[in-house]
């Protein structure tokens, strides 16, 4: 192949995953069908049709793999710098309580299934801290946790598939009759029209978006970049597992400026994430898929509904109202970009800060908890 049909093929593979995560997030808009389905899995889909349509000759995995890796390490940093956390933590003690509670139940399923069933997957440790982060915070940890522990990019690939099928079916039953199955176990909840905001300030500054788009990614690259410093200096190369706790840290700390939270940096995060999906699935060898899923499937089956099985369990016991269990259930597994539909569904719009409040927090938590699992896992 010539160097100049070589560079077509590049550019136009550039531009097809730059941009089609704007017609995704378009598409999800106008029909209810894609918008159930949402610019992720869209965005996913698309990357696994792609890369397994076009003649391995014709493949510029180079660049995908470049994008897979830098994409999620600035999404980080802005998906968690237009947060209000300790406005958010002071009024929403019951929620943090009951996504805590979350968290200690993603913790124990992971870390078990990743004991007793290491047997189903050679990098099944791997996968125990792609699901930790993945059931407290959601696909962006699962992703970055995968890449920084080095995971093979068709296990990361499976791992998403597999949540897709998995999750997906969950998610229809969250949008149909849980409130009525959960309200069987658990308290009722005192249903308030208000919520507060915990996001950027009123007056969003600078007002061109151009310019907060701008800053925000500099801010996010200046956050990679000390980190990749930190890491050189304390290991003498780029340790992935460093530089993923300190662009999380780094994305907190920023977040308590007023000034940086009015950027609103989260659709800018949201967008690194949709062009992840699109160069991760485009990695994505079908065959492969489908040879290693009967392990995965079970791995994350298993892990998913004991940890489902323990936060109810644990509301139970605690005495959590229905609807912020459940709405902090579906904040820990999906994150926060499913909250509100599942805040429509159960009829109260007040628990809908309460998701995405948690939600934020679990792309904070997640990393750190995914890590601590894998190695313990490992080790």
């Amino acid at each position: 192949m010539s160097e100049i049909v070589h560079w077509i093929i590049s550019v136009l593979f550039l531009g097809f995953v730059l941009g089609f995560p704007w017609l995704a997030g378009s598409l999800s808009g106008k029909h209810k069908w894609l918008g159930f389905l949402g610019p992720v899995v869209l965005c996913y889909a698309s990357g696994i049709v792609l890369g397994n349509l076009i003649p391995a000759e014709f493949l510029p995995k180079k660049i995908a793999e470049t994008i897979s890796e830098i994409s999620i390490p600035i999404a980080i940093p802005l998906l968690l710098a237009s947060s209000d956390f300790g406005r958010g933590i002071k009024e929403a003690k019951l929620a943090l309580f009951s996504f805590f509670l979350s968290c200690i139940a993603v913790a124990i399923s992971s870390v078990s299934v990743g004991f007793f069933l290491s047997a189903l997957h050679p990098e099944s440790s791997k996968i125990g801290g792609m699901l930790a982060g993945l059931y407290t915070g959601g696909t962006p940890n699962s992703n970055a946790i995968g890449l920084a522990l080095d995971t093979g990019k068709a296990t990361i690939a499976l791992v998403n598939t597999v949540d897709l099928l998995i999750g997906g079916t969950y998610l229809l039953f969250l949008l149909s009759f849980s409130k009525k199955v959960y309200s069987i176990f658990l308290k009722p909840e005192v249903v308030s029209e208000e919520g507060g905001e915990i996001f950027s300030e009123v007056q969003v500054s600078p007002k061109n978006p151009i310019i907060r788009l701008l800053l925000g990614v500099f801010l996010s690259v200046l956050g990679l970049a000390g980190s990749l410093g930190i890491s050189q200096v304390i290991f003498g190369t780029a340790s992935a597992p460093l530089i993923l706790l300190g662009i999380t840290t780094w994305g907190i700390g920023i977040s308590f400026s007023k000034k940086v939270r009015s950027l609103n940096t989260y659709p800018v995060g949201y967008y690194f994430i949709l062009i992840f999906s699109v160069a991760i699935g485009f990695l994505a060898d079908f065959g492969s898929l489908v040879k290693g899923a009967s392990g995965v499937l079970l791995i994350v089956l298993a892990t998913m509904s004991i940890a489902i099985l323990l936060h109810l369990l644990f509301g139970i016991l605690f005495r959590i109202p229905v609807d912020t269990w459940i709405i902090t259930s579906v904040s820990s597994i999906y994150g926060p970009a499913f909250v509100p539909s599942v805040a429509a569904a159960i009829g109260n719009r007040g628990v809908l800060i309460l998701g995405i409040l948690t939600g934020l927090i679990g792309y904070a938590v997640g990393n750190y908890l995914g890590l601590a699992v894998y190695w313990f896992l490992a080790r």
